[in-house]
């Protein structure tokens, strides 16, 4: 139950809170999910054929002093020695999937991490008016958009990872995040060069709205607004690989959020006795954006 003020401006603000209480607790414990779910200790090993034909499934260091470090195995146990140079036959990195078994690693990448730089769209309202920018409203609702996702794939086409961005509107004045849960798919051909993706996440969004106009009595105030919601991304692109762990691509994303509150910053500023009322119509209506980006990714 919202609490009632006497004065009916603060009770205009503090009602509009009190409808969604999305701690930030919750994005720890997504990552944390993430981190116990996600098998990175499964990470390609190395196929070694000493000069008596023996293999062997192991991590081959750098070579020093002829001799190369090595680390494997045996009934649970990992052992770690060093091996001549002259006594290898042969070997090949990333053979197998891990230590522990001689499951061969895919030949697709395992892990991806991504890095995207590029511009945002808002497409719902938020309120501005001209004193607060000279900008057209088609470069009002331009900013900038900052982006990364880091994905396990269990298949050549399915991963699952985590996703983080940030837009920033009217030089910084709207700030706009999402972290979630991150599932992705994938493409491929075999040979790795190009391949489209598509992925969606869901997680949480949080708004910060700096400098935003007012009307009260005869002033013009700036006030600060904080909100938060359940917040979607959406995204395809398609990538080019560049070398064996990276790849260049493109991508086009939207992010959808409706908050279900506006906290508005040093709320006994503007609620004194009065009865002007503080209109909060049009504030943060959604944080929606469409989004145009290039980066790299990096796979192992």
């Amino acid at each position: 139950m919202v609490k009632k003020y006497g004065n009916p401006l603060k009770q205009n603000i503090v009602v509009m809170y009190h409808y969604f209480k999305i701690s930030f607790k919750s994005v720890f414990i997504i990552a944390f999910s993430f981190r116990l779910f996600c098998p990175f200790s499964m990470m390609a090993q190395d196929l070694l054929v000493t000069t008596n034909r023996d293999t062997l499934n192991c991590t081959m260091g750098k070579l020093k002093n002829d001799y190369y470090p090595i680390a494997f195995v045996i009934e649970d146990e990992t052992i770690k020695g060093f091996i001549h140079k002259d006594s290898i036959l042969f070997f090949k990195k990333d053979v197998f999937r891990d230590l522990e078994t001689n499951m061969l690693r895919p030949w697709y990448p395992l892990v991806e991490m991504t890095f995207d730089a590029g511009g945002a769209y808002q497409f719902g309202k938020f309120r501005m008016d001209d004193d607060l920018t000279d900008k057209s409203k088609f470069g009002a609702r331009t900013g900038l958009y900052l982006g990364t996702d880091l994905t396990y794939y269990f298949s050549n086409r399915i991963g699952y990872g985590l996703k983080y961005n940030y837009r920033s509107l009217l030089g910084g004045d709207i700030q706009y995040q999402h972290i979630g849960i991150l599932m992705a798919f994938r493409f491929l051909e075999r040979k790795q060069s190009h391949h489209w993706f598509f992925n969606f996440s869901g997680g949480v969004g949080w708004m910060i709205q700096k400098n935003a106009p007012i009307q009260l009595c005869l002033l013009r105030p700036r006030i600060e607004m904080h909100a938060r919601s359940f917040s979607g991304d959406v995204a395809v692109g398609y990538r080019f690989r560049l070398s064996r762990h990276v790849s260049a691509h493109v991508k086009a994303s939207c992010n959808i959020a409706y908050p279900g509150f506006v906290k508005i910053m040093d709320i006994s500023k503007y609620a004194k006795p009065s009865d002007q009322m503080l209109l909060t119509d049009g504030y943060c209506h959604n944080m929606n954006t469409v989004n145009v980006t290039a980066g790299f990714t990096f796979h192992k």
